[in-house]
């Protein structure tokens, strides 16, 4: 590439870092360029990404410090434009230092450090001091403004010529985006510099675009992981012109986060597959933190503040562990140990920290398949791989029992440095492992894999050599002290060569101790089936038993199946239906767990079953109130967990057998396969229903009315009935029983049909008239005929259709005097009652009545239910005498004080009219025998005109009773 090299270079690198000399201070620009080769790099700030720099920043450094500590802060920039440095402190407040006030002049000035308190004369720097308060513990994170602003988008700063690490750089400018010289620092209250405080996550750096080897990158640098592991980098001579890098767990990885191990033949979207340095780490990809100088010896293990994604907790310095892997497990993805079928199994086991792992399953004889490798990200504690239950060459393997052995391997402490559009890296990069007292080189091998870059012809455009030193290649790495991963040289042009607008990847990691599981792999496969089901009859009536036989079977016996285990079975019947019994037989098949379910509905078990193995059920099933029609029934076989069925087998890993219709739809949307039968050979003949009517349905009947009683049979099958008999005993207040019909004969009161046919899904109609008896006995309130009706299907159980009518009838009247005098006389007051009776079984609206009060009898009063008099008449209209019931009428009178002459008794009648008969009145009467004073005449016989003396006279005293009682 041409002038602006894109060397976005993530790495576990933070430049370089040496061991810093005594009487130097700092974390910083300083570290980068302790003496030696190399041109210098600046710092291009700026929050404007660019093809160089996706993620562009302000070159945030991150300080961790303590409550009496000192952060100092400078630059080759302070003072300039906008020049700036900010600090923001772990409660996310930040503060922004302007002026001349931390300026790095000069190289002298660089490598002096800062001025500390009390220190007076060399060459130091006057910093900006920030005292960290009491409560203040944490990490605060530094930005670097540079004088053209936090946005820049120019180039201003750059040498023109190039300029060497240890020399001074050129004068900086107020719209310069570069800083040439930076520096974070940490000393404590006794003025003591604390060393390896100081990281960055990200650096975007800038170099002039001289290839020749004094003018290439010799930055150093350690490098800490999550896992506690330092690594120690020197760039070693490369050039990326402008270049960001940073160091990450996984490099360059694919559309599933999975890293892919190698480089790639572009630079075009990079920014997609790649963890973004600028935000949090999460639970498979970490940015790790590169430091100046060796990480302090006393940081924690964790600490909170200004971290990336805003203020939050980080790791800092964990234990070093050495990644360790136990309780290594297989199980089939729905849960069985040791078996898998066509979806495949989980490989199990421990981790004691976050990594990449290598599973190999491997075959050992008599097995005979490629080896499958599987890689991923394993987290602490326990993990849970998938595996497709495939070999090296994605075939299954085969079914049956494979002796294998299962090896995990994890692998700890893995860095990767991408570098992006590097041109060159002649002398490959120096990845040195320090160990556990940071004072020797445990190990220096990395690894690369460069087959997908395009290679071209030309004498300045050398490969990398071997082009793929990965681990599956070199399993044993390459030392990074003897080939670091070269490619290009130093005479190569600044574009074409084979680095340019690539992505390239250098790799290492520390691998664990071997987990081996040596076991068997059952891999089964079973073509279970419902060969048939077979009913005992083709048709069933209501209460009646139907028996299915059912075959099932395991395979046909060939190599390519296996037995099974406890495959669910189960048979289903209808709603309406019960299952009474299951029995099961079989000479090479067991069934356990068999039970019919609480609705009767399904019977469930579980069948053993040796491949070609059958098996026979026989179920006995009731029809106790299913509608009329076919029955169907079902049966079912499904595999168990982690068999395989070739028809048969959701192909989803994260469903297991439960249900054989969503097993039979091999994750289609249709079922096709032979674990499943239906049958519905049997048709369900229902019992006939039977009705009784009246023809013309009245609400009453009275005597007299001559009824056409109607027995209507319905038959709801579609087969026609055959067989049945009907009676009906006629009740006595019935008479004159006539016109029988489909040969009812009658016995007396009793109709008898026999051998009657109902047709399919008709009715027949039987029918005779009857007339409702003249005089009906006292209480007859309704006609109830009840008819008994045989379906041969059911002869103990008749069906009895029942009619009932209210009966009506003509009210009857009495009419007395309250107290039933035996003679009545002047004066007496007389309450008469009329009493209508109803005995029908129909309230009788509408009456009306009357009572013409003679004239012996005056004063009338005491009229009740609504009645009118007019002179001596009384009137009541729109009477209702209740169904069995009666209704009274009263009024008084008062017998007159003079009678006339000869008026022996006082009779009183009244006119009650019922609607049903409304020309014949009915007229109750009462008549009492009067009573009253006698009259007495005295008399002469002959009435003589005188008397004399002498005369006999014959006196008469006649005494005279004009009443009706002696």
């Amino acid at each position: 590439m041409k002038h602006f090299t894109k060397f976005y270079y993530f790495s576990s690198l933070l430049i370089c870092l040496l061991f810093a000399a005594q009487s130097s201070y700092a974390d910083g620009s300083k570290d980068l360029y302790p003496g030696g080769n190399g041109g210098r790099a600046k710092l291009r700030s700026s929050t404007a990404s660019s093809a160089s720099y996706p993620f562009a920043s302000l070159n945030t450094h991150y300080v961790y410090v303590k409550a009496g500590e000192t952060i100092t802060m400078a630059s080759s920039v302070m003072g300039l434009g906008n020049a700036r440095i900010k600090l923001t402190k772990p409660d996310g407040t930040t503060t922004s230092y302007s002026g001349a006030t931390g300026f790095i002049s000069n190289r002298i000035n660089e490598l002096a450090g800062p001025r500390l308190p009390g220190v007076s004369g060399g060459n130091y720097y006057d910093a900006i001091l920030y005292p960290v308060p009491v409560g203040g513990d944490g990490i605060y994170s530094v930005d670097f403004v540079p004088p053209a602003g936090e946005t820049g988008t120019n180039t201003n700063g750059r040498e023109n010529s190039g300029v060497l690490a240890t020399a001074n750089w050129k004068a900086a400018a107020s719209t310069d985006v570069v800083i040439a010289a930076w520096d974070v620092s940490v000393y404590g209250s006794n003025n003591t510099l604390i060393p390896g405080r100081v990281y960055s996550n990200v650096l975007n750096l800038d170099i002039y675009s001289d290839f020749t080897a004094p003018m290439t990158y010799y930055g150093k640098m350690y490098v800490l992981t999550k896992d506690g592991y330092i690594y120690k980098v020197d760039n070693n001579g490369n050039n990326g012109i402008s270049f960001e890098f940073f160091v990450n767990s996984n490099g360059f990885v694919n559309t599933d986060g999975e890293p892919i191990y190698k480089s790639l033949n572009t630079t075009t979207g990079i920014s997609s597959q790649i963890k973004d340095p600028r935000t949090a780490d999460n639970t498979t990809s970490v940015t790790h933190k590169m430091f100046y100088t060796l990480p302090a010896s006393d940081l924690p293990q964790s600490a909170s503040g200004a971290v990336p994604g805003g203020t939050g907790t980080t790791w800092l310095k964990n234990p070093r562990l050495v990644p360790k892997v136990s309780d290594l497990k297989l199980f089939g993805v729905e849960g069985t140990e040791g078996q898998v079928s066509n979806k495949g199994g989980n490989i199990k086991f421990s981790a004691n920290l976050s990594g990449r792992f290598i599973i190999e399953i491997s075959p050992v004889a008599p097995a005979n398949f490629p080896k499958r490798t599987i890689t991923g990200f394993a987290s602490v504690g326990t993990n849970s791989i998938k595996w497709d239950g495939k070999d090296g060459l994605g075939n299954p393997l085969p079914s049956g029992s494979s002796p294998a052995k299962l090896t995990v391997k994890l692998q700890g402490a893995e860095v990767h440095f991408p570098y992006f559009d590097m041109e060159i890296n002649p002398n490959g990069i120096k990845l040195e492992l320090l160990n556990v007292g940071l004072d020797a080189v445990e190990s220096d091998i990395v690894y690369w894999d460069d087959t997908d870059i395009t290679l071209t012809s030309g004498a300045n455009n050398s490969p990398s050599s071997p082009i793929n030193a990965s681990q599956t290649a070199i399993p044993g790495g390459t030392s990074s002290n003897i080939n670091g991963h070269k490619w290009g040289n130093n005479t190569s042009p600044t574009s074409g060569t084979f680095g340019d607008n690539r992505s390239m990847d250098t790799w290492t990691f520390v691998l664990g101790a071997e987990e081996t599981l040596s076991t068997v792999i059952s891999t089964k496969v079973a073509d279970l089936k419902v060969n048939s089901i077979t009913p005992s009859a083709s048709t069933v009536g209501a209460n009646g038993n139907i028996t299915y036989t059912v075959e099932v079977q395991n395979s046909d016996g060939s190599a390519a199946y296996s037995d099974v285990t406890n495959a669910p079975f189960s048979f289903n019947v209808p709603a309406g239906m019960e299952i009474v019994s299951a029995t099961y037989v079989s000479d090479c098949g067991t069934e356990s767990s068999g039970a019919i379910s609480a609705d009767k509905l399904h019977y469930n078990s579980a069948l053993n079953l040796t491949n070609g193995c059958k098996g026979t059920y026989t179920i006995v099933t009731k029809a106790v109130s299913v509608a009329s029609g076919k029955i169907t029934v079902e049966a079912t076989i499904m595999r168990p967990n982690d068999v395989n069925d070739p028809d048969a087998t959701n192909p989803d890993p994260n469903v297991v057998p439960t249900d054989p219709h969503l097993e039979c739809k091999n994750g289609t949307a249709t079922e096709s396969c032979n674990n499943i039968k239906y049958n519905n050979v049997v048709t369900l003949i229902n019992k006939i229903t039977a009705v009784k009517s009246i023809v013309g349905n009245p609400v009453t009947v009275k005597p007299g009315d001559v009824l056409t009683y109607n027995i209507i049979l319905t038959n709801t099958d579609a087969l026609p009935k055959t067989g049945v008999t009907a009676s009906d005993v006629v009740p006595s207040t019935l008479i004159a029983i006539s016109a029988i019909d489909n040969g009812g004969i009658a016995t007396g009161n009793t109709i008898n049909w026999t051998n009657l046919t109902v047709p399919a899904s008709g009715t027949l109609t039987l029918s005779f008239k009857a007339t409702v008896a003249a005089s009906l006995p006292a209480g007859t309130t309704s006609i109830k005929n009840t008819a008994s009706v045989v379906d041969p299907i059911d002869p103990t159980t008749p069906i009895t259709p029942v009619v009932e009518k209210p009966t009506e009838g003509k009210i009857t009247a009495v009419k007395s005097i309250a107290g039933d005098p035996t003679t009545v006389k002047p004066g007496d007051v007389l309450t008469y009652t009329i009493t209508l009776t109803n005995s029908f079984g129909t309230a009788k609206t509408g009456v009306t009545a009357s009572d013409n009060v003679p004239s012996t009898l005056t004063g009338i009063t005491a009229i009740d239910n609504g009645g009118i008099a007019t002179g001596n008449t009384i009137n009541w209209a729109n009477l209702t005498v209740p169904a069995s019931g009666t209704l009274t009428l009263s009024f008084k009178a008062t017998v007159a004080a003079s009678l006339p002459a000869g008026t022996t008794s006082i009779k009183n009648t009244a006119s009650v009219v019922d609607p049903i008969d409304p020309t014949t009145p009915i007229t109750p009467v009462v008549e009492k025998p009067t009573e009253g004073k006698i009259t007495a005449v005295k008399s002469i016989a002959g009435d003589p005109v005188t008397v004399k003396p002498g005369d006999v006279l014959t006196y008469n005293i006649v005494l005279t009773n004009s009443f009706g009682t002696a």
